[in-house]
């Protein structure tokens, strides 16, 4: 028993310590098999000076979608307070392997009206059942412990993807803004022209007021895509994590080409189930969920359990020592109240698991459509709406350099081509931001959503 006792208390005193990095490495591992990027738990550490340094050096580079991404996983203030959770979770399992600390009793009594000694009486207990429960704690500790890294992990993907919409969002709206620069550029020639041939009589002033009001609006819509540049670049400032002088970035201008043409989109149902981390955090919860209501049926009938030594000192007899035990009788309380809220808890995890399996289906299925749908559109305004749209510009120059038109003809002609090309990059955009809703309900990339499927 002395050896037993030991034991258990040196392994007691190891457990004390909490690991630093608690569970980042898994954390890490489980997020290297589904993206290509790092994380970084800010902690103190000479590694951080390094991430420092590495996120300074990618800010002064031209942003990519993949070094926004980089950046906002090393810099990200909401991501470095999820990973506190799992300190959190890592000391929860760290208090379930310590035993409670035992209780000193003394009690000391004078003599008063004879001389003599003094009654001495003092006791030291224990909870001698921890000793037995601690395993099952321990377990299920871990058990949290584990699906807690599994919502870390996907709170990670999920910042992902929404750095990924954020930088694509940015990317058109900033061409939008050349674009609708153009537009007005072309809409003052046009309407200088107007000024002119009315000065000279040759327009009146209803076609010269259509061409003023044609131009205003050319201005307040310059004006709002300026705007929405800004608000779309205030989001993924915000999601980088910056501010100071660092929110100047540069952002690439274009908008990446589309792939030729897509992966396997077969079976992503299958490869979702497989690979979400809410799902399977889902399932932690459940098991722990069980685990817990079978601990607590199985102790019901078993109260506290203290055993400890007693010391006693009697100012007319001898001293005695030995052994006591504290044994707390379940006759009212038979955790009976304890055992339904976890089996109503156990019942909620379990309708919680099965929604979110049924949403998730749904939202891939959603999400391939979207993609599918927007790949059609940029391909039918690359291969119908821009090519007549350029047919129609040239044909246009052909006769105005005949005199067959004129060039109000021609500047409205351009202008029609223009905002098809603003349709053309608001279509690649919306590719873009489907592509990278795809991957994050998929769980992973979509290229190993591809290797998974062809295994």
């Amino acid at each position: 028993m002395i050896r037993a006792v030991t034991v258990v208390l040196l392994a007691s005193l190891a457990a004390c310590v909490v690991p630093r990095r608690a569970g980042f490495d898994d954390v890490e591992k489980a997020l290297a098999a589904r993206t290509r990027y790092r994380v970084h738990w800010n902690q103190g550490t000479d590694a951080d000076r390094l991430v420092a340094d590495e996120t300074r050096r990618l800010l002064g580079q031209e942003l990519t979608v993949s070094t926004s991404v980089q950046i906002a996983l090393f810099n990200n203030p909401d991501l470095q307070a999820t990973y506190e959770r799992l300190g959190v979770a890592q000391a929860a399992v760290v208090q379930a392997g310590l035993l409670r600390n035992p209780r000193i009793s003394l009690h000391y009594g004078f003599r008063i009206l004879e001389s003599g000694l003094d009654e001495l009486v003092g006791s030291v207990t224990g909870a001698f059942l921890d000793l037995f429960l601690m395993p099952l704690k321990k377990k299920l500790a871990n058990a949290d412990f584990a699906r807690v890294k599994l919502e870390v992990a996907d709170a990670v993907l999920a910042k992902v993807a929404a750095v990924s919409q954020a930088f694509f969002t940015v990317q058109a709206s900033t061409q939008i803004v050349a674009m609708r620069q153009t537009l007005l550029d072309a809409q003052q020639a046009a309407t200088e022209l107007a000024l002119r041939q009315h000065e000279a009589g040759n327009l009146s002033e209803l076609d010269f007021s259509v061409h003023q009001a044609v131009y205003a609006q050319a201005k307040l819509d310059l004006g709002r895509a300026e705007y929405q540049r800004l608000a779309d670049r205030e989001q993924l400032t915000r999601l980088l994590g910056v501010w100071g002088a660092d929110i100047d970035y540069r952002v690439a201008a274009k908008l990446p080409d589309m792939p030729e043409r897509e992966p396997d989109l077969v079976h992503l149902e299958r490869v979702a189930i497989e690979n979400r981390f809410d799902l399977a955090a889902a399932r932690a919860e459940l098991q722990a969920a069980s685990d817990s209501l079978r601990l607590t049926k199985s102790t019901r009938v078993i109260g506290g359990l203290d055993v400890g030594l007693h010391a006693h000192r009697d100012p007319d007899g001898p001293a005695t020592i030995g052994p006591t035990l504290d044994l707390e009788l379940p006759i009212f309380d038979q955790k009976q109240a304890e055992v339904a809220r976890l089996r109503a808890q156990l019942h909620a995890a379990q309708h919680r698991a099965d929604a979110l399996a049924i949403t998730i289906r749904s939202e891939v299925r959603m999400a391939r459509n979207r993609l599918l749908s927007a790949r059609m559109t940029v391909d039918y305004f690359a291969r119908a709406m821009i090519p007549l749209r350029e047919k129609i510009v040239a044909l246009s120059q052909e006769q105005y350099n005949a005199m067959l038109v004129g060039t109000y003809q021609l500047i409205t002609a351009k202008q029609n081509e223009l905002h098809t090309y603003r349709e053309y990059i608001e279509a690649v955009r919306d590719y873009w931001i489907a592509r990278a809703d795809l991957e994050h309900v998929l769980g992973t990339r979509l290229a190993f959503a591809a290797q998974g499927d062809r295994k």
